[in-house]
């Protein structure tokens, strides 16, 4: 039976955990409290800020 890992977060570091922990055979949950994963990847700012 393989290892459960929890990996928090679903941005450039959680993806990267959840890769390799499957190339080890273990069996990761990810917790990513926004709707989207990525992270800084997926950043959208504002338009009334003036955020590109």
């Amino acid at each position: 039976m393989a290892k459960r890992v929890a990996v928090i977060g679903a941005g450039a570091s959680g993806l990267t955990a959840l890769k390799c922990c499957l190339d080890e055979g273990l069996q990761p949950t990810c917790f990513e409290r926004s709707d989207d994963i990525g992270g800084l990847w997926r950043f959208q700012g504002r338009e009334d800020s003036g955020d590109k």
